[in-house]
């Protein structure tokens, strides 16, 4: 009876320090002194060491609560924020400055730029009271004709600028013929070449009542030599101031 109960100590007390030892309470380098310490005790009761007994044999005490060690659960990662699609906010400025609001200018319309005046013609000097002109070139004709030439237009162009810058001027036309025909012949000739000279003058402007016509015919010769060049220089009409 003795041995069973000192088998059922010992064992008992094996359960015990391992339900210690699982909790943390008792090192696991006492475990071997505390076997030989129970071990001494068993031969003190006769009871054989190492002998045991099953569990279901001895009722097992209830393990003494040890302390109990809180286990921190392993940390957590942070969430990380989402971003937010914000437009950032515009920072103020330290001095506020005028918006100046630049108005485009609308460019003025281009002006045409005014023409040249042409230069003013030269009309001849006004002529005073009681002074002429300049006497003017004789108006040759062909022979046995009276149609005015290119060159006889152009000094008539002339005496025509005259008559216009001096209101007061009067001319007087000269018919003239060669030598040459029969004298009522030149004498017709020489009064049609007066008369040509004459329609210029009032087709431009200038009336018959500045102009006055004579007919010599062959009489009164610029040249009284008998040869072609004094026939052509007698084929005239002369314009005289008055």
């Amino acid at each position: 009876m003795a041995n069973s109960t000192g088998n059922a100590r010992l064992a008992f007390g094996g359960l015990l320090l391992l339900g210690l030892a699982d909790v943390g309470l008792i090192n696991l380098k006492l475990a071997p002194e505390y076997a030989e310490e129970q071990a001494k005790q068993a031969q003190v009761t006769g009871a054989k060491p190492g002998a045991t007994t099953s569990a279901t044999s001895a009722p097992k005490p209830p393990a003494t609560p040890g302390p109990s060690v809180a286990v921190a659960p392993p940390p957590q990662p942070a969430p990380t924020p989402e971003p937010q699609n914000t437009a950032p906010e515009p920072t103020a400025t330290t001095s506020a400055q005028p918006v100046v609001s630049v108005a485009t200018a609308t460019p003025p319309a281009p002006t045409a730029e005014p023409e040249p005046e042409p230069p003013p013609k030269h009309s001849p000097p006004a002529v005073a009271s009681g002074d002429k002109p300049a006497a003017v070139p004789d108006i040759l004709f062909e022979i046995d004709s009276n149609l005015l030439t290119l060159s006889a237009k152009s000094t008539l162009d002339e005496a025509l600028k005259q008559l216009k810058a001096n209101p007061s001027l009067r001319i007087h036309l000269r018919g003239h013929s060669d030598q040459l025909g029969s004298r009522e012949h030149n004498l017709e000739l020489s009064r049609k070449r007066a008369a040509a000279v004459e329609n210029f003058f009032h087709a431009n402007g200038i009336p018959h009542s500045r102009i006055t016509t004579e007919a010599v015919g062959g009489m009164k010769p610029a040249d009284a030599s008998n040869t072609p060049t004094a026939w052509s220089r007698n084929r005239r009409v002369e314009i005289e101031w008055r």
